[in-house]
This record gives C-alpha cells, sequence and structure tokens, in this order.
C-alpha cells in the first residue's frame, strides 16, 4: 500500500466525521515553507495535521518532522500501515496521534493529544501580509510597513487573540479548494479527487 493509497483512504475515513465548518487540505505548506503537510483538518477552532508514511518514504526525517508539526498545529497524528506502528511508538512522543492502516480501513491506535491555542511564534510563521494587515484593522492599529513591521505589532496582542485569529485565516484559505473538491466528488473517493485539494493557487485561489 502506497501514500497516495493511504491518503486517499484517510480522506475517506475522515469526510462523514467532519463538523459543519471543517475542512480539509492536502499538502500544505508550513514552518516558512520548509515542510508540507500530507493532509489537515481546518476549522476556526481546530487545525489538525496527518503525516503519511507508505512504505517507500524515508522515516530519517521523522524526529524532525515530529518537531514542525508540534510546534504548527494543535494537534498531529502519523497515519501508516500496522507493520510500521513498532518503530513510530518508538521514535514519537506521546502527544502524537497514531493511526494504522490495512485493506479493510483505518484503526485509531492512539489520539492526539489536544492544544487550545497556537503560541504567537506558531501564529506569526502562518500569516501572510495581507493578514496582518487585516489583523491589524480589527484591533485598530496602523496597517503600514512591510511584513516584518507589521508582525512586530501583532506581537502587541494577546497569544489567544493572534491564535484566534490566525486559526480563522487557514480555514479561510482551504475553504475554497474543499468546496470545489466536495462539489466535484463521486460517491467515491479517488486519487484524482484527492489531487484536486492540492491544485496550485493560481487556477483555485490564494492558499
Amino acid at each position: 500500500m502506497y501514500a497516495d493509497d493511504i491518503k486517499v483512504m484517510i480522506v475517506s475515513a475522515l469526510l462523514p466525521t467532519l463538523d459543519f465548518d471543517e475542512v480539509l487540505g492536502s499538502e500544505v505548506r508550513f514552518g516558512d515553507g520548509k515542510y508540507r503537510a500530507d493532509l489537515v483538518v481546518s476549522s476556526p477552532t481546530r487545525l489538525s495535521a496527518i503525516e503519511i508514511k507508505g512504505p517507500r518514504d524515508n522515516f530519517d526525517k521523522l524526529d524532525e518532522q515530529a518537531r514542525g508539526y508540534g510546534s504548527m498545529f494543535l494537534d498531529f497524528s502519523v497515519a501508516t500501515t500496522a507493520n510500521w506502528l513498532p518503530l513510530l511508538r518508538s521514535r514519537l512522543p506521546r502527544s502524537t496521534g497514531l493511526i494504522t492502516l490495512d485493506e479493510d480501513g483505518i484503526q485509531y491506535v492512539r489520539k492526539p493529544q489536544q492544544r487550545n491555542t497556537l503560541s504567537t511564534d506558531a501564529s506569526l510563521k502562518w500569516l501572510r501580509s495581507n493578514d496582518l494587515k487585516r489583523l491589524m484593522l480589527l484591533h485598530d492599529l496602523p496597517q503600514t510597513g512591510l511584513h516584518e513591521a507589521l508582525a512586530e505589532k501583532a506581537l502587541k496582542l494577546s497569544r489567544n487573540s493572534l491564535s484566534e485569529f490566525t486559526l480563522a485565516a487557514i480555514h479561510e484559505r482551504l475553504a475554497t479548494r474543499f468546496e470545489s473538491f466536495r462539489s466535484e466528488l463521486g460517491s467515491t473517493v479517488t486519487l484524482d479527487d484527492v489531487r484536486m485539494l492540492t491544485l496550485s493557487e493560481r487556477i483555485i485561489g490564494k492558499l
């Protein structure tokens, strides 16, 4: 079972469980563009990541990936086939969710530990200049300056306020792609359907 097959299975399993305001994203860049999250579940109060590991994937960077996910998301899980479970248990913190898959479906071996808010640093890494300008407007702060200057002004806000705005901004970015995905979805999820979640910005809107 390859990583793409695993992704299709997870998307199929997740869709019926999503709340009304939750959306999915695929190959979402984070951490200053250094990483891509295989799957993301987003809402105004949720930011969950799922890293998918197929049999041909490299596990050497797993520790580094775990630190990245742990700092930039409210929770994260790793999904793979059952034979890799002992390795994941030994390498990943207990806060990481574990999902195994076989031909019959997926199994949630361990639920992830969830946080309520993003750190201030994580929020600022997610926000773009246009986001920061909207944030300044919302809090009656000056909207002038380059990205770094706007981020400096955002430090005046509380961690909770910044996290709340950031979660909403991420959800807004992903929602357009997800609605296009749902509108084209047939009776079963295919790899082509999942690829629609990763279309370029020029085609489906700015992410």
